[in-house]
């Protein structure tokens, strides 16, 4: 069976399930070590940990993010699930997969091998399990790069087109860089896709 990390919970403490008028299901996938968990936990928490344990089997959280709706404040509710990106867990992915609504697909800047590895394995095991979600790639531990030494732009974007992936985004879950923005960037993608976009609901 495979291990679960205890479910969090972090709804901002105004909030009821009465607040939330959609609710989400979000996956992050990627290598181990890629800083799934880092990224949830500075959206979710606002914390960083230097010393952020490998994700053993998946770990679950909620969160709400605030919209307007033809001119009334809701609240849109994410289930964020981050799989642990060993491979003994691989097999066990799909089942947590379906049902997702979009995904992070998530690489670490320091390590290459991350990167090839979104379109040798993360990037099939999506879209068999989930079909074609939204989704956005993304490139971790921004604050660990050296400029003289980072990965050739053209590089990442060639990826990202073979992926067919819409959108591209460097982030650094230490400084908090581009953290609230993709989470953020990935629902307004759900909201362009039926049901949703004959909605008028806007992320705010």
């Amino acid at each position: 069976m495979m291990p679960l990390a205890k479910p969090n919970s972090s709804y901002n403490i105004e909030d009821s399930e009465e607040d939330i008028r959609y609710q989400f299901k979000i996956v992050l996938l990627g290598d181990g070590g890629s800083g799934k968990t880092a990224l949830t936990n500075r959206f979710c928490f606002n914390e960083f940990d230097s010393d952020t344990k490998l994700t053993i089997g998946l770990s679950f959280n909620s969160f709400s993010i605030p919209a307007i709706e033809d001119g009334t404040k809701i609240r849109i509710g994410l289930s964020i699930w981050d799989f642990g990106g060993q491979e003994r867990f691989t097999p066990l992915l799909p089942q947590f997969i379906t049902g997702a609504n979009a995904a992070l697909i998530v690489h670490d800047l320091t390590r290459f091998v991350t990167l090839e590895n979104l379109k040798r394995h993360w990037n099939s095991l999506l879209v068999s399990n989930a079909g074609d979600v939204p989704k956005i790639m993304v490139g971790t531990k921004f604050d660990l790069i050296d400029p003289e030494y980072s990965l050739d732009p053209k590089v990442r974007e060639d990826f990202r087109k073979e992926l067919g992936i819409k959108a591209y985004y460097d982030t650094s879950s230490k400084t908090g860089f581009n953290v609230e923005l993709i989470f953020k960037e990935l629902v307004k993608q759900i909201l362009e896709i039926p049901p949703y976009d004959k909605k008028n609901v806007e992320v705010i």
